[in-house]
């Protein structure tokens, strides 16, 4: 792969399934770089390799406790350095070590601290807080609860949950519908052997992307510092894809009854398209006129005028082709909702879409592309975005014209390529009150 380059943005391949890219920007003070490991989902590995993330940034060899490596962190203008899961983008998990500190026009005598971070960063990656093949036991516990907190948490936030469990339906026996929080009886599985083992084989088997972004900092021997420790290593990089369905084939619907007092009521559908289609712009533009704003069709229509809903909103996954809906009712309301939801859709389908829903939608979009690259992390995270999509690496201006481009005639085709394909209601048994 050349170089690619646009605006103030650089991408290179320093290695084999190794990216490196950096971004220009002189209006921060601060310098971000994220080294960003990307793998397929798998049930039984993804928890290990969350866990073993989260470890790379607690300690190091050189700094055994969290209490030394922050010391040190402290003496260095006070940088931070974070690690843990980064998410899905598709049927990719990703898994990441983070690093903020100040850009070095602002250090003293002309100290790199950018520089010295990239150091730090790679110790973490490289010289981790283990021993004979596995994880400081003491800092392993601590992570392994931290797993199972999390899972409670979930479980504990219905709406959260209602919103995991249709994924998992819907996407049954695809690598989309695994979750990453896990289960508990696989977090009781780890130990810090194995979870030692997939840290090795991130290093070995993901794709990794290194982006970094500064004002004044010298990029060239943050990528020499990096460039040569993944040299070290023997990789054998596995190609991520995503399958994407473009058709649902049959409705599905499945009722679970929990202690709740406001029913959850999700719908998903098969977009038909997903990144880097040419068609994605028109799907966003009709998942919003339909639920993603506050002047949509569901919000105006089946929560204000027809009070049927506590909320009632869409959204989608471009990189997998889904959009679902989601939304919170009493539990005699159910069926009224469903039905007022869908038949939203269908006047879509059928072009009841006013100019002044259009231009109200793409204000809404195109302000919040213009608005994402006001913070150091919102201009990582956009580019990172583009890079993990696939297709051309757009700035936020070149996406908002796309959004602009997209006439009502392409909102009504988006429309008609849905297929409904999953209906999800968590109710309680018993008659139910507002939350």
């Amino acid at each position: 792969m050349g170089v690619i380059i646009l605006n103030n943005f650089r991408r290179e391949q320093i290695g084999s399934g190794i990216y490196f890219s950096t971004i220009m920007d002189n209006r921060f003070k601060t310098g971000l770089i994220t080294v960003l490991f990307q793998t397929e989902i798998d049930e039984r590995k993804c928890l290990a390799y969350s866990a073993a993330a989260e470890l790379l940034a607690h300690s190091t060899k050189e700094y055994p406790t969290f209490l030394e490596l922050s010391r040190k962190l402290d003496s260095l203008y006070g940088m931070e350095i974070s690690g843990g899961t980064g998410g899905k983008v598709g049927e990719t998990q990703l898994l990441k070590i983070s690093g903020v500190c100040i850009d070095d026009s602002y250090s003293l005598d002309g100290e790199s601290v950018y520089a010295e971070m990239a150091k730090l960063m790679c110790s973490a990656l490289f010289e981790p807080n283990a021993e004979n093949g596995a994880f400081n036991e003491t800092e392993f516990k601590q992570i392994k609860r931290q797993l199972i907190d999390n899972i409670d948490a979930q479980f504990n936030e219905k709406r959260i949950f209602a919103k995991r469990r249709l994924q998992e339906l819907m996407c049954e026996g695809e690598k989309y519908g695994i979750s990453l929080v896990g289960k508990k009886e696989l977090v009781q599985e780890l130990t810090p052997e194995n979870v030692y083992d997939a840290y090795e084989e991130l290093l070995k088997t993901a794709k990794i992307e290194i982006i970094c972004l500064t004002g004044a900092s010298d990029t060239e021997s943050v990528k020499k510092i990096f460039t040569e420790e993944f040299g070290k290593i023997e990789r054998t990089p596995l190609e991520c894809k995503t399958d994407v369905i473009e058709k649902a084939e049959t409705v599905r619907e499945f009722t679970e009854c929990f202690d709740v007092t406001q029913s959850k009521l999700l719908i998903g559908f098969r977009t038909a398209c997903a990144e880097p289609s040419e068609n994605v712009p028109a799907e966003k533009m009709m998942c919003s006129v339909l639920g993603g704003t506050a002047h949509s069709k569901l919000f105006n229509n089946v929560r204000e005028k027809l009070s049927l809903c506590y909320y009632c909103s869409s959204g989608m996954d471009a990189t997998k082709g889904i959009m679902t809906i989601e939304s919170g009712v009493q539990k005699e309301n159910v069926e009224k909702a469903k039905a007022a939801i869908l038949n939203e859709i269908e006047q879509m389908k059928n072009g009841n879409i006013t100019d002044e829903e259009i231009e109200s939608t793409k204000l809404s979009i195109v302000n919040s592309y213009t608005t994402i690259t006001d913070t150091s992390s919102g201009t990582l995270g956009w580019y990172l975005h583009q890079i993990l999509r696939g297709g051309d690496i757009r700035t936020p201006e070149e996406e908002a014209k796309r959004i602009n481009a997209v006439n009502k005639e392409m909102i009504v085709e988006a429309a008609n390529r849905l297929t409904l394909d999953t209906i999800y209601l968590l109710t309680g048994e018993d008659k139910e009150d507002e939350e």
